[in-house]
């Protein structure tokens, strides 16, 4: 051992023999620790039985901080979920803090502890770096964050919303001041303050992450709930500054400066970063550079909003807004830091705010059943108040808004959560003696306790099987824009869907809107893939994924150029994921029908099975069940328009019995009427019944089908009447027409229950086509007209 060396070490062993000392010595001078990390198994050989143990220094101490809290956390974590509950990540990394605070009351002088919560002299690196996690955990919660979502917040979002937030608001101040002036407190007015704003907000972060751990964040509900807390930060945000501003002139004055000087940084970041996605190729990664550049800009931003403005981590999800979420850039921002910082960084803050609470208060308050007055009494009641009305508020909103009575519920439940903004916001409070301990601890056991409780009551009351259903049929009935979502799985369908796009007609009174989403399936374990081809651009040089449904569809948009709208977007993703990520798709596009591909693929004269894909079936069918809106299944035979001419009139019968499925399918057929190339004949059958109710039945159906407009001089549209007595006269009606046209359109559960189909049901081999659309796309059906089956949503 040479003399520097010689010399530290006899500095370590003096530096502990003295913290030993510190409880006789009134006069201690300890120097902190030079070297980060110890000799391991070679220091006691080099200092004898006089070493001090290897978690005195700085990098074991940090290391056996990260690995306890990982372990403790992921233990919660996979104990939640072998019990079937759903509990938020952040909650088990809070209750890390509250188990090893706790365990630390009857080990004051535990070398544990010293670990956990080092003396005064030293800095807590461990504290300082969850700190840091969580200002990056917000930025990143900025990022995947759509601001697209409050432009699209509908009349019903925005009044749950201001309800949920401005009601609750104004109760507690009505209550604080009857209390002030009724009985003498025990909390001051900034701390009323305090809890009256935690209590009432709702972060759209936290909504978010409860939505996403709850696996419903993609439903309507939802979409609601995100917008509605949207406009809850927006009011939030407002009533901070102007409570902030308010002191004085100057401070008003020099935050107005601040937040503009701020936005127009913030507008040159989004130009910047959308710069950067347009001229990264098509397929090809971010480079690592505009990374960095992101998260340096994101810690300044912190410093930025904590030297001028408020709450530093909010100026860090502001940034993260002015990332383009989703891909490349944005989901290369969450596939590179979040995983990693959530999993490893972002613990160490929740354990250790929730040991800085005062747990000897909270233990001799309950065990003492003091509970009923002081801090404790006055506090909890507060609180209890301003939930119950943000509860009550939020659900009222929801019940005007015409949603259904357990959603309205949850909502209510949902609007209420607190998480990890809260939990920072008063933490900053105490560190700023804005509030006494007392009402930290108090303030945190109920951010726990509400943590835990509400993930609970959502998992037993919301129905996950409706995930996907929405508030309003999404029909095609009254729809002036006909939006739609096609799916294009392998380069036949791509014909297939633009001759049935010609036939829907694009015109200035019934524009079509479409997006393509061109399906691939991901192989092995590689990433999924999502990408827009109105930002993305193919490499030069090489090949798009999607290059002939590109080109394609936008030689079709271009012959149709003022009244369509078409926007290509390719996925990869797993097969058993598909069905899920076009009903997510269809739900976010506000798309009214989504059109599939029949699984079976016909010979070039129309006859003959070429292929029979079992996998696009089950895709197929898992849509219908979970669709948000309308869903059509063509079965393309040829030919949807003659081979003759393009100009040829296509014609298209409508097979029409009554239902639901008829209906959307006879307001499709409406929309194809204004398409001059197209003539539209509804076929509608009605069983013979010598029964009254059977004469109205037949009544309906003749009412139903006679809805469509018919214009003066229009012939568009022809109605044929045919009475049936069972489904042999339904087939042989079918067999007789099947040359006279070259597309035809029928319900999915067209005529099921009826004497339409009597029999037929027996034969039906596909269930997804209904029993008439099963029998007319059958290979022993004489005609080679394709067919395009309609299911309304369910």
């Amino acid at each position: 051992m040479d003399a520097q060396e010689e010399t530290w070490h006899k500095g370590i062993l003096e530096d502990h023999m003295k913290r030993e000392d510190m409880g006789t010595n009134k006069n201690c001078d300890v120097t902190p620790h030079i070297m980060l990390n110890s000799r391991g198994a070679w220091e006691p050989l080099a200092s004898g039985s006089g070493g001090i143990p290897f978690w005195e220094y700085p990098l074991p101490k940090l290391e056996i901080i990260i690995f306890s809290t990982f372990i403790s956390w992921r233990f919660f974590d996979i104990l939640f979920k072998k019990l079937g509950v759903p509990i938020p990540r952040f909650t088990s990394m809070m209750l890390v803090g509250a188990v090893l605070s706790e365990s630390f009351q009857p080990m004051q002088m535990s070398w544990f502890r010293h670990i956990f919560i080092p003396d005064d002299y030293m800095p807590n690196v461990a504290e300082t770096i969850g700190t840091f996690a969580f200002t990056l955990n917000w930025f990143l919660r900025g990022v995947t964050t759509n601001v697209g979502m409050l432009k699209k917040s509908k009349t019903k979002s925005t009044a749950i919303g201001v309800t949920s937030m401005i009601i609750p608001w104004y109760i507690g101040k009505i209550v604080y001041a009857s209390r002030e002036k009724s009985s003498i407190l025990t909390m001051r007015r900034v701390e009323y303050s305090i809890i009256i704003f935690t209590t009432t907000m709702a972060p759209f972060t936290c909504i978010n992450m409860l939505l996403t751990d709850l696996k419903v964040v993609h439903t309507e509900f939802g979409q609601i709930a995100q917008s509605s807390a949207m406009v809850i930060d927006v009011l939030a945000f407002s009533m901070s500054v102007w409570a902030n501003a308010g002191y004085s002139y100057r401070t008003g004055m020099r935050m107005g400066v601040a937040l503009m000087i701020f936005f127009v940084f913030l507008y040159l970041v989004r130009q910047a970063m959308l710069w950067v996605v347009r001229h990264t190729p098509e397929g090809a990664p971010v480079k690592s550079i505009y990374l960095y550049i992101g998260l340096l800009l994101a810690y300044l931003s912190h410093l930025y909003w904590t030297r001028f403005l408020f709450f530093g981590p909010l100026g860090a999800f502001v940034l993260g807004l002015a990332i383009p979420d989703g891909p490349p850039l944005g989901s290369l921002f969450i596939k590179r830091f979040d995983s990693f910082n959530e999993g490893i960084f972002l613990p160490l803050f929740g354990s250790f705010t929730m040991m800085k609470l005062d747990w000897s208060f909270l233990i001799k308050e309950i065990g003492s059943g003091k509970f009923l007055h002081g801090h404790t009494y006055e506090c909890f009641s507060f609180i209890l108040v301003l939930y119950v009305a943000k509860f009550v508020t939020s659900f009222l909103s929801a019940i005007a808004a015409r949603m259904p009575l357990r959603d309205s519920v949850i909502l209510g439940i949902i609007m209420g959560t607190k998480s990890s903004f809260e939990l920072a916001y008063v933490l900053q409070a105490f560190e700023k003696e804005a509030i006494s301990v007392e009402i930290f601890s108090l303030m945190g056991i109920y951010i726990l306790a509400n943590s835990l409780l509400t993930p609970m009551a959502i998992h037993f009351l919301y129905d996950r099987a409706k995930r996907f259903a929405c508030y309003g049929r999404r029909s095609l009935k009254h729809r002036s824009e006909l939006q739609m979502l096609v799916c294009i799985n392998k380069p036949d369908n791509i014909t297939s869907m633009i001759n049935l796009l010609r036939a829907t007609a694009p015109s200035k009174d019934s524009p079509v809107s479409c997006c393509v989403l061109h399906l691939l399936e991901l192989v092995g374990k590689a990433t999924p893939m999502f990408i827009s081809h109105q930002l993305q651009k193919p490499k030069p040089g090489s090949r798009s994924y999607s290059e002939n449904v590109i080109s394609s569809f936008k030689l079709f948009q271009e012959i149709n150029r003022d009244y369509t709208s078409i926007h290509v977007f390719t996925s990869l993703t797993a097969a058993k994921e598909m069905h899920e990520h076009i009903c997510w798709f269809a739900l976010d596009k506000s798309s009214y029908l989504i059109l599939l591909s029949f699984h079976r693929t016909w010979g070039a004269n129309g006859y003959g099975v070429t292929s029979d894909d079992q996998t696009l079936r089950h895709l197929n069918r898992n849509v219908l069940k979970r669709a948000p809106c309308s869903v059509g299944i063509l079965v393309y035979r040829k030919p949807m328009w003659p081979p003759k001419s393009i100009e040829s009139p296509c014609r298209v019968c409508l097979v029409y019995v009554g239902g639901d499925d008829d209906k959307e399918a006879l307001a499709l057929a409406d929309h194809m009427r204004g398409n001059q190339n197209v003539s539209v004949t509804v076929l509608t059958l009605i069983p013979i019944s010598k029964t009254e109710e059977g004469s109205e039945l037949s009544q309906s159906q003749m009412v139903d089908t006679c809805q469509v407009e018919e214009k003066p001089g229009d012939n568009s549209i022809t109605y044929i009447v045919r009475m049936v007595e069972d489904g042999n006269k339904t087939s042989e009606i079918l067999h007789s027409v099947a040359y006279d046209y070259d597309m035809f359109l029928v319900g999915r559960s067209s005529g099921i229950g009826t004497a339409v189909t009597k029999g037929l049901g027996d034969w039906m081999e596909f269930d997804e086509l209904g029993v008439i659309g099963d029998l007319i796309a059958s290979e022993d059906f004489p005609s080679r007209a394709s067919v395009l089956v309609i299911q309304q949503q369910e």
